[in-house]
């Protein structure tokens, strides 16, 4: 793998893990538990760093965020005040991390489509 793949394949690997952790955020958004216990959700979000030689690291961290308080008394977690905690994850913010993934993605797999038709033109030169 050419050292342009290797920044590309980077790119997308924290594109669709950027993807995957905003799709899981917005699947939990709901999550309830009782007030004052832990948390049924801890929202993710990704953290990149600039890879050695080229490209980006990307990793999943836990974000300590604040807990709603929704009232909610129907809810089998609720309180005798009928309150139940849920992560505060912004729908809006979760759907632009989405975007900006899906477009990340496409870069990064436009970059490795380059890098692969440099290759062929310079095995063409070879033979």
């Amino acid at each position: 793998m050419t050292p342009a793949a290797a920044i590309a394949g980077s790119g997308l690997a924290a594109a669709t893990l950027g993807l995957t952790v905003s799709a899981a955020n917005l699947a939990n958004a709901n999550d309830t538990s009782a007030p004052g216990s832990k948390s049924a959700y801890a929202p993710r979000a990704v953290r990149q760093t600039p890879a050695p030689g080229g490209g980006v690291s990307a990793q999943a961290v836990t974000v300590r965020t604040a807990q709603l308080l929704v009232y909610d008394p129907a809810s089998p977690v609720a309180g005798a005040n009928g309150l139940v905690q849920t992560p505060e994850i912004d729908p809006v913010s979760e759907i632009t991390n989405q975007i900006t993934a899906g477009r990340a993605f496409a870069f990064s797999l436009e970059a490795l489509k380059a890098a692969n038709d440099e290759q062929k033109q310079l095995l063409d030169l070879k033979t």
